[in-house]
């Protein structure tokens, strides 16, 4: 066994049509679990968002990465910026183009934002809040948005890549930065600090159970499909809208995971790890395609938010920690030099056979990435394959598919 690949020979590849023709793997059984992720998916939309915002909610764009805990607790919903891009992102992009003059080879995700922003103008969803130590073409882009009235705010860049830079200074200075944003948020109105020390154990209890669940995946490999769990992944942010049942179905999933792993996988997989997102739908099915079964998620962090702190100094910490470890990615304002080691350590844990990463074409932050992690695990022996891609819902060119199967045909 090698991470829980069932090696097989060429005579029973030959034996086997569905595998030597590259039909998917047979993925796990339809769950009660799954069935339940599909219904709040299809329950969770920007249109709903709307309905609650137009009944009197508050609503922000942005807001819903390790700052979320916060803006939960002063009674906002944060809306991830990839909804921007979920519909007609083609003509958002042009609009970016066209009225905005950005060159097409710019990040098709900002042009996506930008243009999405102006055709939705007067938006009764018109904040904005961003992270100034995460990606600055996004930073710089987004202000064009207030030519179409769009309140923007800028969480003050605040960086700590080593543990010694995280002084008592840099603390005060982003609870300062985080009581600002209550004040933005709140209009005036002082903090709730249990409601924010609730959204802060909620969010502590929901990584806890995706962590077990990660962890189960490796023992149970082929019991989900990929996008199936990055849906769940992607939900471990919003809990789509509804958290009890969120948290309800990843408890029931739990119970599914350790049954499946009870069982020894008997089925053709080649373990691997993704990191930067993993590339959209038709990527993911390239690799369910290729027998590839993804043991271990890079985006996914390791850390606890602290309990030993005032809430607001337990965020800075969390940030500031994530910064240091490599994680949450350029929405942290993470130094790229760092994420090569969690890739490393998450490989040696699962027993994966290599990596693939993912970056959106044109983005600078993702490519200096792909580059140290390119030169750093080749030098380890460890396969990599670096794939670009736009935000749009576009199939993967053929090109790239064929580059995912002859990495998979390469790690067999």
């Amino acid at each position: 066994m090698q991470g829980g690949a069932k090696i097989m020979s060429m005579h029973m590849l030959d034996k086997n049509p569905a595998l030597t023709h590259g039909a998917p793997v047979v993925r796990g059984k339809i769950s009660p679990a799954m069935e339940e992720l599909e219904r709040l998916r299809k329950e969770y939309t920007i249109t709903d968002i709307e309905k609650l915002v137009a009944q009197g909610k508050k609503a922000i764009w942005g807001g819903l990465s390790w700052e979320a805990p916060l803006i939960y607790a002063c009674d906002t919903i944060p809306i991830a910026f990839s909804e921007l891009w979920r519909s007609e992102s083609h003509e958002a992009e042009s609009v970016a183009e066209d009225y905005f003059q950005i060159p097409p080879e710019f990040c098709s995700m900002i042009k996506a934002m930008i243009g999405r922003l102006h055709l939705r103008a007067p938006d009764p969803i018109n904040k904005i809040i961003y992270f100034g130590a995460c990606c600055e073409p996004i930073v710089n882009v987004l202000e064009l948005a207030k030519a179409d009235n769009y309140d923007l705010y800028c969480i003050e860049n605040t960086t700590s890549f080593k543990s010694e830079d995280k002084r008592p200074e840099v603390i005060a200075f982003l609870v300062k930065e985080l009581e600002r944003i209550v004040h933005w948020l709140n209009e005036g109105k002082p903090l709730d600090e249990e409601k924010l020390w609730a959204e802060i154990k909620r969010k502590n209890l929901v990584s806890q159970k995706i962590r077990t669940i990660l962890d189960l995946q490796v023992k149970a490999p082929l019991y989900l499909t990929v996008l199936n769990t990055a849906q769940l992944l992607s939900g471990s942010s919003h809990y789509f809208g509804q958290a009890e049942r969120y948290i309800a179905l990843l408890d029931q999933l739990i119970d599914e995971l350790t049954v499946a792993a009870l069982t020894p996988e008997d089925r053709y997989f080649v373990p691997v790890v993704i990191a930067g997102g993993g590339g959209g739908r038709g990527i993911l099915n390239a690799i369910e395609e290729s027998h590839g079964a993804v043991v271990g998620w890079v985006a996914v962090g390791t850390q606890y938010y602290r309990l030993d702190v005032p809430p607001l100094e337990s965020i800075a910490h969390y940030v500031l920690d994530a910064q240091s470890r490599g994680e949450l990615g350029e929405g942290a304002g993470t130094s790229v030099s760092y994420r090569k080691h969690r890739v490393k350590n998450l490989i040696n844990k699962t027993h994966a056979r290599g990596l693939i990463s993912s970056s959106i074409t044109g983005c600078p932050y993702g490519s200096v990435v792909q580059k140290i992690e390119r030169d750093y695990l080749q030098n380890l022996g460890i396969p990599i394959i670096t794939l670009e891609r736009n935000v749009h819902k576009d199939p993967p060119a053929e090109e790239q598919v064929m580059r995912i199967k002859a990495f998979f045909e390469m790690l067999s």
